[in-house]
């Protein structure tokens, strides 16, 4: 029997609403974000992934595989790849050799001091600590005098003054010291610049550890209280020549952080001073062990070791204030673990990661390694590379605790302390951020509302405006993320 014609037309009126009644919160959500990384704000190249680790199901991708520059979201590449190769037990070390003898308080040769490349020595926290603990062995061993050179042992490493892809006007900053297999101080000093008396006066200026082999140069104008610093500093590559110039207010000091030219000539003049204060002379120069003409020749005798503290304490620096140095470092460490034998252990890195990431199913086309920390802009990786491996950790009870615990915490700690806090998403996201000229990023783990456990990558490229516009953005899908109903996603990709 056919159905009244108002009957038809109810029914037919029931099938086209019935969809967009019912429709999917996964598709609200991925619309949702969509219509957030597509707002006509700012002009970016987004690459995103959103994955549930509950699940494996992916809530949300653009430009997956697209390869980016990831600024220092790479040192989640760097320390996972590290802590799969060193162990989170990893520890580096730092010997005091000498090829002579101790005779009535006088230590007759050298005193070397040999490394593989402990990036923690000297912290800028704590810089007196490990120095003072040396000094006071050789004290112990009743040294009073050094009857030669003190010289610094870093062939274990090759030097490097500048990375590839690092820009040259970086050189400068103290994000872009360089990396041996001896270091103090984190590679860098500070320029503590004192105002004058009276606008139109000269500042004055000094470098703090004053050991640095820095020569400072230039010179600062003092302005009116009211008016903003602008201090710039230029160092040529391969040159200990300083330049600070610009103006500064009248009324309180202020610091610039800038790289030292050779961390192993630092290390040395530091602990210089230290043994001074311990009372111990040196008669002798300080070098680097390529300086010298005549080796000290013979068997060395160890008088004492130092060992740093393991990779996972060490990690937490590294991702928290996301530490340049420390990558690198991790970088040409990994080197060293390479199967090839008599290889600069900088050029081994990028076979020791691409094998490593090979077992954890990242395609060695998603990865582009010029470096250890993101710092170069020859660095290029996909946002689906970067989910796997933290995916993988995550996974990994070997990993999955001690790696979380070394990344910020929105609205917390870290580089994501401002961030977010008091909203819904502050404490809930732990992640790496990454920062450069037109690229900004993020990559990490979400605990949402629900309970649900998310991993993440956001990288924005090619960009003009500034980078809290795009951080905005990121911080839009990071609360849009945090209050996904658990059961949202169903089966689908979110594919754009």
């Amino acid at each position: 029997m056919p159905l009244p014609r108002i009957g038809v037309a109810l029914a037919v009126a029931a099938t086209l609403t019935a969809p967009a009644l019912a429709r999917p919160a996964a598709d609200d959500l991925r619309d949702r974000l969509g219509a957030i990384f597509d707002t006509t704000d700012v002009n970016a190249l987004w690459a995103a992934k959103v994955v549930s680790l509950d699940t494996g199901q992916v809530i949300f991708e653009r430009n997956p595989r697209l390869l980016v520059m990831p600024a220092s979201t790479m040192k989640v590449v760097t320390l996972a790849v590290a802590a799969e190769r060193l162990g989170w037990d990893a520890r580096f070390t730092t010997r005091l050799e000498t090829t002579g003898a101790i005779e009535d308080g006088v230590l007759r040769g050298d005193l070397i001091v040999t490394g593989d490349g402990d990036p923690t020595i000297g912290e800028r926290e704590d810089a007196p600590r490990v120095l003072d603990a040396w000094a006071s062995r050789l004290a112990m061993l009743g040294v009073t005098r050094i009857d030669g050179r003190l010289i610094g042992d870093d062939d274990v490493l090759p030097d490097q003054a500048l990375g590839a892809g690092w820009a040259w006007d970086d050189l400068a900053f103290g994000f872009a010291a360089p990396v041996g297999a001896l270091q103090f101080h984190e590679g860098s000093a500070q320029v503590v610049i004192s105002p004058g008396p009276r606008p139109d006066t000269p500042a004055s200026f000094r470098l703090e550890p004053a050991s640095t082999d820095l020569v400072l140069t230039g010179e600062v104008t003092t302005t009116g209280p009211d008016t903003p610093a602008a201090v710039f500093t230029r160092r040529r590559p391969f040159s200990r020549t300083l330049e600070v110039t610009g103006n500064v207010p009248r009324g309180r000091d202020y610091v610039r952080t800038v790289s030292t030219d050779n961390p192993t000539r630092g290390l040395l003049l530091a602990f210089r001073d230290t043994l001074a204060r311990f009372g111990i002379a040196v008669s002798g120069d300080v070098a680097d062990i390529d300086e010298v003409g005549e080796k000290p020749a013979g068997p060395r005798r160890l008088l004492y070791l130092h060992e740093s503290a393991p990779l996972r304490e060490i990690g937490i620096r590294l991702m928290k204030v996301s530490q340049n140095l420390i990558a690198e470092t991790l970088r040409a460490r990994i080197g060293l673990t390479s199967d090839v034998p008599d290889v600069d252990p900088l050029a081994a890195a990028s076979g020791a990661y691409e094998r490593t990431l090979a077992t954890w199913g990242v395609p060695i086309e998603d990865v582009i390694l010029a470096d250890g920390s993101g710092l170069s802009r020859y660095d290029y990786v996909t946002a689906d590379a970067l989910v796997t491996v933290l995916r993988h950790m995550a996974q990994d009870p070997r990993h999955a605790a001690i790696f979380q615990a070394t990344l910020p915490i929105l609205g917390v700690d870290g580089t994501l302390e401002h961030r977010l806090r008091g909203t819904r998403a502050e404490g809930r996201v732990h992640a790496k951020t990454g920062s450069m000229t037109n690229v900004r990023a993020l990559a990490g783990y979400m605990t949402t509302i629900a309970g649900e456990r998310l991993v993440f990558a956001i990288v924005a490229n090619n960009f003009k405006v500034r980078g809290s516009a795009i951080d905005a953005v990121t911080d839009r899908a990071l609360d849009a993320l945090v209050a996904k109903d658990r059961g949202c996603c169903g089966s689908g990709t979110g594919s754009r």
